[in-house]
């Protein structure tokens, strides 16, 4: 069932061009907002009791939803809510279709409006340096994968739909509590956020060495691999820049360099889908 609900989800995505103008998080801002007014004022809501309760709640009225159908109706029950909420939890957009603005500026020799294109898409990435634009977009291109893509089908394999929502709903209140100055709250987030992404990021490193560069991949894969507090973030640029075969210093600021790091996540996404089929059946749903 995991296989074929993530086939179907990345069909729409990738060939039927499906994606933002269908994912909504308006539900959950409304929820946060009511929460916030019941709440707000108490103790508990400032630390993580205030993030459980805005995190589980929707996992909770999931659960309940999928627990009220026996089969044979819940198994297509299951199905369906299943592609649905992963289809939700991906993206929002296409890397193509993120950083267009950036192709299009660089390709026309503008590269202040290149970096300003980066910079709305780095949000609360940490990985932007100001003097290599073409790099920075090599480095932002695969940390986004790994946030848009590898690490929502990470947990969907293990958790299902559960997994894929708690996952993609961290990182949107993540965001949320930065653009509203929670700053208790966004400095939790960012430790719950380091350990759901732990896992999965170290996956998609290793998977990265199997589309590129083994051998270069390996020797920076290798520095990070049981660190347990190593920046995720830069796991996964460092990593994927020496598996694209090239050096981790300055880039010779060539397009084709963003151009082969999406052609490389493509790959890899492939082999996440045959991960997927050995998996699924030690999946726990």
């Amino acid at each position: 069932m995991a296989l074929i609900s993530v086939l179907i989800v990345l069909a729409l995505e990738h060939y039927l061009h499906w994606g933002a103008q269908y994912r909504s998080f308006n539900w959950f801002e409304s929820l946060l907002e009511k929460l916030e007014e019941q709440f707000g004022e108490n103790k508990f809501w400032q630390g993580w009791g205030g993030i459980g309760l805005v995190l589980l709640l929707p996992i909770v009225f999931l659960w309940v939803f999928l627990s009220v159908f026996s089969e044979p109706l819940y198994s297509l029950i299951l199905f369906i809510t299943s592609c649905a909420v992963l289809f939700l939890s991906i993206g929002p957009q296409s890397l193509t279709t993120s950083f267009k603005s950036y192709f299009e500026a660089m390709e026309r020799g503008d590269e202040q409006a290149g970096y300003m294109a980066l910079q709305q898409e780095s949000k609360l990435n940490e990985i932007l340096e100001a003097d290599d634009i073409v790099r920075n977009a090599t480095r932002l291109i695969l940390v986004e994968s790994q946030t848009r893509y590898f690490g929502v089908i990470f947990w969907f394999i293990f958790l299902g739909p559960l997994g894929a929502l708690f996952y993609r709903l961290s990182h949107f209140y993540h965001s949320y509590c930065k653009e509203n100055a929670n700053d208790e709250h966004f400095s939790l987030t960012t430790s719950l956020l380091h350990w759901l992404d732990w896992a999965p990021v170290r996956v998609t490193s290793l998977l990265f060495l199997l589309t590129g560069d083994f051998v270069k991949g390996f020797y920076r894969v290798k520095d990070y691999f049981v660190d347990l507090d190593a920046n995720n973030q830069q796991i996964i640029s460092e990593t994927g820049v020496a598996a694209l075969g090239i050096d981790i210093g300055m880039s010779d600021s060539n397009l084709q360099e963003n151009r082969d790091a999406i052609s490389m996540i493509e790959r890899t996404v492939i082999i996440y889908i045959v991960v997927v089929a050995v998996l699924s059946p030690l999946s726990f749903w």
